[in-house]
């Protein structure tokens, strides 16, 4: 236990490092390098999170033949992006950021970077890794496990918002963490794409709506 421990500790200190690095990325004024930068910090985040499940011994649930997973997560994403995103919206209010204009490149850009970057890595590092450790910790009272990382999973986002930021995403983490732990057929492929598909609809919200 010892050894896991101090490979999670390790793990959310480099993560976080990954995290302040694609915040200074985001400074840059070439386009192309700024996002190049920003997708290589998030990606080093997912492979922290994979080397920190094969030496914890853990295992990654990539169901991905399961295709229930990909419904339910679409279905939960639906729920959450009209309640959060598009009906305050609607009535004129934004709680997923501020105007942004619509151009072509961007909008194909953010589809590819939401489902196969943010989903994705984020899903493996929070979801299947930090929860994984913490449910695993608390055999007889999973739901802790869950709160743990929800928690973690929102602090993770301090540094880029604040702290609405922060309850929004402990909110968004904890239906993602108990879907995953308590729904028989969600997996972390079905999350990530829960995940990455509630982040675009928040986007396109942005430029159409607002």
């Amino acid at each position: 236990m010892k050894k896991k421990v101090i490979i999670l500790i390790t793990s959310i200190l480099l993560a976080v490092g990954c995290l302040v690095g694609g915040l200074y990325a985001a400074k840059i004024e070439i386009v192309w390098l700024r996002l190049t930068l920003n997708i290589i910090c998030n990606l080093l985040i997912g492979l922290i999170a994979y080397i920190a499940i094969k030496l914890s011994g853990m295992k990654i649930d990539f169901e991905w033949k399961n295709y229930k997973q990909y419904l339910i997560g679409i279905l939960i994403c639906i729920i959450l992006s009209f309640c959060i995103a598009w009906l305050p919206a609607l009535l004129g209010y934004s709680l997923v950021g501020s105007k942004t204009n619509f151009v072509l490149w961007i909008f194909f850009f953010e589809l590819l970077y939401f489902f196969l970057v943010i989903g994705p890595v984020e899903e493996l590092f929070f979801r299947v890794y930090i929860q994984g450790f913490f449910v695993d910790l608390f055999k007889k009272h999973k739901w802790i496990g869950v709160i743990i990382a929800s928690a973690l999973f929102g602090l993770f986002h301090l540094l880029g918002g604040g702290w609405i930021q922060v309850a929004f995403t402990f909110g968004f983490g904890l239906v993602f963490g108990f879907a995953k732990q308590y729904i028989k057929d969600m997996h972390y492929p079905g999350i990530s794409v829960c995940h990455g598909l509630y982040d675009f609809l928040s986007y396109v919200v942005r430029i159409t709506v607002l």
